[in-house]
């Protein structure tokens, strides 16, 4: 065998060892008993843009196959991926001997693969904002993940999870999939929207279900989810929210509404277990409700996205609730 071939050979090699730890990453983020610290070294290992673009075709896979391929990762790819800490060891051990009495949240993830493989992605306490050449502005709050295809001149952005707000110009449409929802801005004038998307957390949201906002903070919109016969316009200072119906148009407040961009979270009698959600995607490890009760008080206030675990000691004091620490970031609150 020739230098050449030798080469080539041991390329092949390489990238074949690279292919099967990107399939053992996949299968273990979507095990439902992966952790944060599971993802995070997930992100560090997709620093590298080799390992990037090997996880994009395992997640293509992924999406083709779904569970069939857990059988195709063997025992030794599972053990060449970064093996966890004696404390994230002991952090899911406390997680398992309490897991039946927590009713939301959860100190386990499952991505789902439309986030996994999205063109644009934010991390944990992550803001970011992305310019196009017509003008047009996505900004990312954090945990979002997206997907953006051009067409002439428009733009259609399918948003997996996360917060967005849209800037559109004059001449420029786009519309924006979040869930079962349509939003579409009108091109005659310029438009802002915000857009939040929160995917079920059981296997619904593999299939697109999601609790989805829109507001229109300027401009116009045409609104419509797949329960709808007609869209509905939205006019700056109105917005819908829905699950899985079409919703009802509603006044807001445009001053607060994604105030994420100024470094704020602002609730009004907002369900503790969204505020919980919220919080989760500016601070490492996990906040979890302990009980139904909890889940279903409320919340008004302002906050800094940049001192969450100040937000969570005043939520706590100001709706009676316990606080347990297990660990460096698990917090359950009953």
């Amino acid at each position: 065998m020739t230098g050449a071939e030798n080469e080539n050979r041991s390329g092949e090699l390489a990238n074949a060892s690279l292919d099967a730890q990107a399939r053992a990453w996949i299968v273990r983020l979507t095990s439902g008993s992966a952790t944060q610290a599971d993802a995070d070294a997930c992100a560090a290992w997709r620093a590298n843009p080799d390992h990037e673009a090997a996880f994009r075709v395992a997640a293509r896979l992924w999406q083709q196959t779904g569970p069939a391929l857990r059988t195709s990762v063997s025992a030794p790819d599972m053990q060449t991926l970064p093996r966890p800490t004696r404390r994230q060891v002991l952090r899911r051990a406390a997680w398992g001997a309490g897991a039946a009495s927590l009713a939301a949240g959860g100190g386990a993830i499952a991505l789902r693969w439309p986030e996994l493989s999205a063109t644009y992605r934010t991390g944990t306490g992550e803001v970011r904002s992305v310019r196009l050449p017509d003008g047009t502005r996505l900004d990312l709050d954090a945990q979002t993940a997206l997907d953006l295809e051009t067409i002439g001149q428009r733009h259609v952005v399918s948003l997996h999870a996360g917060a967005l707000v849209v800037t559109a110009p004059e001449s420029v449409s786009v519309t924006i999939w979040a869930g079962d929802t349509r939003t579409s801005t009108r091109p005659a004038q310029t438009a802002e929207l915000a857009v939040t998307c929160r995917p079920a957390d059981d296997v619904a949201g593999w299939f697109g279900h999601a609790d989805v906002g829109i507001a229109c903070l300027s401009g116009e919109a045409d609104f419509q989810s797949r329960a709808s016969v007609t869209p509905m316009r939205l006019r700056a200072g109105y917005g819908v929210e829905t699950g899985h119906g079409a919703g009802t148009v509603h006044g807001i407040d445009t001053a607060t509404a994604a105030a994420w961009r100024r470094g704020l979270l602002v609730f009004r009698d907002t369900p503790l277990a969204a505020v919980v959600s919220d919080l989760n995607r500016y601070r490492s490890g996990r906040i979890m409700l302990a009980s139904a009760a909890a889940t279903s008080r409320r919340v008004t206030g302002v906050f800094h996205l940049d001192r969450p675990d100040e937000a969570l000691a005043s939520i706590g004091t100001a709706l009676g609730l316990i606080e347990y620490r297990l660990g460096a970031g698990l917090v359950v609150l009953r």
